[in-house]
């Protein structure tokens, strides 16, 4: 029965890395596809005449344009600003997750847990 447990924690890790690598595909290539319109904060700085100033890259503009400067295929330069959007959402959601989920678990001494083992 010891086996049962760790059997079922690998087929969770793997269901968790099988739904990244699609995200990460999807990020990818969906993005290449995305509407070429403004969105709402581009609009505003059109109309209010300082869109030029996020074309480069800055501090709080890692990805102008969502595209990777100095890259020529304009299907790679998307697809990676798209993967590190997702991966970056990732990274913030998981460390501001991460210290709740410890708290929970550090709260939970089992008593009241009818999850079958």
């Amino acid at each position: 029965m010891s086996e049962q447990p760790a059997k079922s924690l690998t087929n969770k890790k793997g269901k968790w890395i099988v739904m990244a690598g699609i995200t990460l595909v999807v990020a990818g290539v969906i993005s290449y596809f995305a509407s070429p319109n403004p969105d709402g904060l581009e609009r505003v700085s059109e109309n209010h005449g300082f869109i030029e100033k996020a074309k480069e890259p800055s501090w709080t503009a890692w990805i102008p344009d969502y595209e990777l400067p100095g890259i020529h295929s304009p299907f790679v330069k998307v697809g990676l600003a798209g993967i590190i959007g997702a991966v970056t959402l990732f990274g913030v959601l998981y460390a501001l997750a991460r210290p709740i989920a410890r708290r929970g678990e550090a709260g939970n001494d089992g008593e009241g847990d009818h999850r079958p083992s």
